[in-house]
């Protein structure tokens, strides 16, 4: 029997996708700081539930993470054209 967190992290990448994806179909324009509030409160709380036990230490399954924060990043208006990194 082989023991991963695989399908628990597709899980709740999938959740945040659909958190993210309520967000942007409810909110034509929203400020930094109201999203910043939404990401934290709505999708960074599912990817961050219980890290400890699942840590994601395998490369594949912290970019597929990692991917939900870069798509967040996209989200508001004022920094999509700048090109920054999601940090």
């Amino acid at each position: 029997m082989k023991l991963s967190f695989r399908d628990h992290i597709h899980d709740k990448v999938h959740k945040a996708y659909v958190m993210l994806g309520i967000i942007k179909r409810n909110f034509n324009y929203i400020s930094i700081n109201s999203f910043i509030l939404l990401y934290k409160s709505m999708v960074r709380s599912l990817l961050d539930y219980c890290v400890p036990v699942w840590v994601p230490y395998k490369k594949g399954d912290i970019e597929v993470l990692e991917k939900v924060q870069k798509k967040a990043t996209k989200i508001i208006p004022e920094i999509r054209h700048l090109g920054l990194p999601y940090t």
